[in-house]
This record gives C-alpha cells, sequence and structure tokens, in this order.
C-alpha cells in the first residue's frame, strides 16, 4: 500500500479544482495530516518554513518504559461493545448499507445546544459549584448526536450502548510531546450509557458523561492503558479495537455503538496553495461504521458540519430528530 497519493481534479473552464489526498495512517494522525497540507501549501506559495515548523519525527519520545501499574481504571475501550439485545453477533447490522449526511449547524443552532446543555439541572448546577467550565461546542454536539442515533434506531431502553472518542495525548502525557511532533499520537476513551438514561436525562447530562470520559485520559491512564494492551496474547487484537478496520473479523463500532470524531480545532481551511483558501474540506471515504465526524464549515462564521455515516434504515429519523430537538 502506497504511503502517500495524491490527486488533482481539474474542473472544466477553470471552475476551480479538487486535491483529493490520500495518507497511510502509519505515518501520522489527522492533526498531523492537515499540518502536513497546510505547510505543503505553504511551500506551494513560495514561502518557507520556519524552524519550529519542521516535522519532527523521533518516535522514540514515544516509547514509554515499561512500569506495570495495577488495575485502576475501567478502560471500557478496551473491552468488547455491547451488541444489541437478543443478538449474539454484529452479522445482521453489518449487513446493513450506510450512507453519508453532510448535517449543517448554523451559529444560532450550536448556541442553542450549548445553551440547552448548560441549562440549570443538578449537573450543571454541582458543576458550577465546583469551578468547572460551561459545557464545550463538542460536548454539546456529541451529546446530542449520541441522543438523536439511540432514538432513530428505537432500541429498547435497557440496551448499552457505547461511544468512542479519539484522544490527543500530545499535551496530556509526562513531558509533553514537542509541539511538532509528527506521527501518530492518538488514543482512545469511551462513554457507556443505557438508551433509556440517554435519551429521556438532560442533554447536560449525557455533556458531563462525555466529559468525563475525555478528561480521564491523562499521563497515568495512558500509561495505565499501554499496560492493558501489553498484557494483550496478541497485538492484533488491540490493533482492531483502536483500529476498527473494515475486515469483517474486525471489531464494529455501528448499531447499538457510535464513534465520535472532532475536527474542530483542525486548522482544516489554511491549506492556501497560491489560489485562495479551500471552499470545502472533508472526507471522501464512507464508513461502514456509524460514525460522525464534527468539524468547522468552510463560511469562517462558526457554523459546524456533522459529517455523520449512519445506516440508510436509520437516518431520516436521526434527521428528524437532529434539528427537531433543537
Amino acid at each position: 500500500m502506497p504511503l502517500f497519493v495524491v490527486q488533482l481534479t481539474k474542473f472544466k473552464n477553470n471552475e476551480g479544482c479538487a486535491i483529493g489526498v490520500a495518507m497511510h495512517h502509519i505515518l501520522a494522525d489527522g492533526l498531523e495530516a492537515v499540518r502536513f497540507i497546510n505547510l505543503w501549501a505553504k511551500l506551494a506559495r513560495g514561502e518557507t518554513l520556519d524552524p519550529n515548523e519542521l516535522p519532527f519525527l523521533d518516535r522514540t519520545v514515544l516509547k514509554f518504559s515499561h512500569t506495570p501499574l495495577e488495575p485502576r481504571f475501567e478502560h471500557i475501550e478496551l473491552k468488547p461493545l455491547p451488541l444489541i439485545l437478543g443478538r449474539t453477533d454484529t452479522e445482521e447490522e453489518r449487513l446493513k448499507k450506510t450512507t453519508v449526511s453532510l448535517l449543517r449547524l448554523s451559529p444560532e443552532q450550536v448556541e442553542k445546544l450549548k445553551k440547552k446543555a448548560n441549562e440549570n439541572n443538578e449537573i450543571v448546577l454541582a458543576m458550577m459549584k465546583k469551578g468547572s467550565r460551561p459545557f464545550s461546542r463538542f460536548e454539546s454536539i456529541s451529546a446530542h448526536v449520541w441522543r438523536c442515533a439511540l432514538k432513530a434506531r428505537e432500541l429498547e431502553e435497557n440496551q448499552e450502548s457505547v461511544v468512542r472518542f479519539n484522544a490527543d495525548v500530545r499535551s496530556r502525557i509526562v513531558p509533553p510531546l514537542p509541539k511538532n511532533y509528527y506521527g501518530n499520537a492518538l488514543t482512545q476513551t469511551a462513554v457507556k450509557g443505557y438508551v433509556g438514561e440517554i435519551t429521556s436525562k438532560p442533554l447536560g447530562y449525557v455533556s458531563q458523561k462525555i466529559r468525563e470520559s475525555v478528561e480521564v485520559v491523562n499521563d497515568e491512564y495512558i500509561r495505565s492503558q499501554i499496560d492493558v494492551i501489553r498484557g494483550f496474547e496478541n497485538l492484533d487484537d488491540a490493533r482492531s479495537l483502536f483500529l476498527g478496520d473494515f475486515d469483517k473479523k474486525t471489531l464494529y463500532f455501528g448499531n447499538p455503538n457510535f464513534h465520535v470524531t472532532s475536527w474542530l480545532s483542525m486548522p482544516t481551511y489554511e491549506a492556501d496553495f497560491g489560489w485562495g483558501k479551500p471552499v470545502y474540506f472533508g472526507l471522501n471515504s464512507l464508513s461502514p461504521h456509524d460514525r460522525a465526524l464534527i468539524l468547522l464549515s468552510s463560511e469562517g462564521d462558526g457554523s459546524v458540519i456533522v459529517c455523520l455515516h449512519f445506516q440508510i434504515a436509520h437516518l431520516e429519523l436521526f434527521k428528524k430528530f437532529f434539528y427537531g430537538d433543537i
């Protein structure tokens, strides 16, 4: 498999072009892939790179010494995912077709979701007493997407569901990685809940569960996770847990579970190759799993695009709840 492939497609009548990039994940995670494209564009404009922009390529900084820890975290992300009640495998769900929808949230809708998540209730009041910050855009939107997915699937109330997230570890490990570290520096975390619990509780309750699953990822948690993985008899089992390859033998993230990725903090619209900034940035592949990629729109007004990969059978109902519940 090639490490890096680029395709340039020119539109008719000089109406622009599209740059397609396929990069092997062994090279870098999404954050560094976007940064690489932006630096490439900077060079294409005839500019020079600052020394601190040059990629830091020494992967040994992530080679932790083996310091066994006693189990002190649940590590939901390393456990088998729940199945639909009454099922013994994921085969039936795997066979269902998925599609991609780009769901736009206007700046006003984003603010409404944040306001809804931060409405006065027991969770929010307790959080304020501890001096915690209000729920963020990511926490509010992720909670909303999870709730909509569970409502649309019309599962039983006592059905368990797990949502997985990617967490950037660059600033979470001790010592932190160099800011220009180029490679994969992601781990996974997860949150678990029951359908009846997630769909009936306030949005702030679900946002708090998501916050806790992300904030738990610190240096101690990451090292504990690595030690758990070291205990796997076959490391390929760990790879399938994290990567969710499309091979049917590996983990399936779909119904009743979900995967959320946030690219809200990525500078996705800075790739100016000399023709102006992009009018659109997004993924060009379809995931067989149910997942949502949250990223900023190109409009620069604070609007957000939820790139949703979801089973076709439940999509219209998802959209109904997605916009109707705001």
